[in-house]
């Protein structure tokens, strides 16, 4: 296994930093958040155990007011002298909690007024002559312990109250940095991720153009030195492909015309056994020669084919020309006529009255040629091919068709690739090279026309090609 060298700029390095400074942000508002979590956790315990502490010692200060009241005014009936001292005790604890209190200054003076009435009340129960309680000083105290009760629980209210306006400070300036800090997240991540995607679409666009046959060498690539690296080996590929085609190019340029020698010669021997300039034939021998003839015609169309394919493979110059439509197809299809009356095909012309057409003839013929071909080998014994063109504005629409089986649905979308052979099998004793309709789309493209399966149904299948008009 290939260890890429840590290196400053390296996917897995830029990887790993991304998150690390991605996740820096949150890490940080995580921790903000806990600590204001537990800051307003510790002021909310905080001030529930005071009320609970405060309301224990108010009850409490209540009952003692009401104790001291009653002790009051119950000497004041029996004139016992425990009465006297138990009121003194609880005179003393009333003192006792009231400094326990923890008061805010805002109720300072209820509790000052409070234990001033108090040492009135001390005062008067140790008036030695006679001891005697002023009503309304016990009336004042029961109010003025109430009062101060109730002024405590306000002042709890408050607290709590701004605890909770607290709370949503908090909350909100937490929900604002958490916003900020999401959107520093987000410009990190947009940016790496820019970082490595960009290299990674120039790849495609790389990969895809070698796909498409494009062999240029790209320039190096800014990025992760993992993707510098695989964009370098692309452009090895890339030369690569450029000497395989060459190889197979040249490959096929020598072993065409090196077939080519013998194949003539066959021909020629052929033809003259076919005229019987060697000597009569017998029935039998005169089949064999035809089958001869036949089967060597079909190999020199096989051997054109490759030689096209080749060319289109290399930059073309197109030679415009006004061509003759009817003088163009019969020329084609001439060297099927054979193979039609042997198959009994019926050939339908329908030109509508369209005569010259500006286009390359070498290009055209190309195309017709292996279209007539593919109708020829493909149609019915005893069917039809029907050729027909009409003119659609400065486009031409020439159709081939012909009876026959229809073309499964799964192979339409590759017909055009080289050498691709669908499930529907040529009906003759050679299989066919796969590369017509190839070399016809390749032929197409150059002259700036679309050609496609028109129609495919009814018994029958049609190829339309939308040829425009080129310039001089």
């Amino acid at each position: 296994m290939i260890r890429l060298k840590w290196h400053t700029h390296s996917l897995k390095q830029l990887v790993l930093l991304a998150f690390f400074l991605a996740a820096i942000p949150l890490a940080i508002l995580i921790f903000q958040s806990g600590n204001a979590l537990v800051d307003q956790s510790e002021r909310g315990r905080s001030l529930a155990r005071e009320m609970l502490q405060s309301s224990q010692q108010t009850e409490e200060l209540r009952i003692l007011a009401e104790d001291i009241t009653r002790a009051a005014r119950q000497f004041e009936i029996v004139k016992r002298s425990e009465l006297l001292d138990r009121l003194e005790l609880q005179l003393e604890s009333f003192r006792t909690l009231l400094k326990q209190l923890n008061l805010p200054e805002s109720l300072a003076a209820s509790a000052l007024e409070l234990g001033t009435l108090l040492n009135n009340i001390s005062q008067q129960a140790q008036n030695v002559t006679s001891p005697h309680f002023t009503p309304d000083d016990l009336d004042q105290l029961i109010t003025l312990t109430q009062n101060l009760i109730r002024e405590i629980g306000r002042s709890f209210n408050y607290r709590l109250t701004e605890l909770e306006q607290q709370v949503k400070t908090e909350q909100l300036r937490t929900a604002l940095q958490a916003t900020a800090l999401m959107l520093v997240s987000m410009i990190l991540i947009l940016f790496f991720s820019a970082r490595i995607n960009r290299p990674v679409q120039q790849l495609i666009q790389h990969i895809r153009a070698l796909g498409e046959g494009e062999r240029n060498r790209y320039p190096r690539l800014s990025g992760p030195v993992e993707l510098v690296q695989v964009n370098e080996q692309l452009n090895w590929l890339a030369e690569r492909l450029i000497a395989l085609e060459e190889d197979k190019a040249r490959f096929l340029r020598h072993i065409s015309h090196e077939l080519k020698t013998p194949l003539t010669t066959l021909r020629e021997g052929a033809d003259i056994l076919s005229e019987e300039l060697a000597g009569p034939l017998t029935k039998n021998q005169s089949e064999i020669v035809n089958l001869l003839r036949q089967n060597s015609i079909t190999l020199q169309e096989l051997i054109e084919q490759l030689l096209d394919y080749n060319r289109l493979q290399q930059p073309h110059r197109l030679q415009i020309e006004t061509i003759v439509l009817k003088s163009l197809l019969d020329r084609i299809i001439t060297p099927f006529q054979l193979q039609i009356d042997q198959k009994k095909l019926k050939l339908e012309l329908e030109l509508n009255n369209i005569h010259g057409w500006n286009t390359d003839a070498h290009m055209l013929q190309r195309i017709v040629a292996n279209l007539i071909s593919n109708a020829v080998h493909y149609s019915d014994q005893g069917g039809t091919i029907c050729i027909s063109a009409c003119q659609k504005g400065s486009v031409l629409e020439l159709e081939v068709a012909n009876t026959g089986p229809q073309i499964p649905e799964t192979d339409i979308p590759q017909l055009f690739e080289p050498f691709y052979q669908g499930k529907n099998r040529r009906r003759g004793p050679l299989k066919g090279s796969g590369i017509g309709l190839s070399i016809a789309s390749q032929a197409s493209t150059a002259l700036g026309a679309k050609l496609k399966v028109s129609r495919n149904s009814d018994g029958w299948v049609a190829f339309s090609l939308f040829l425009p008009s080129l310039e001089h």
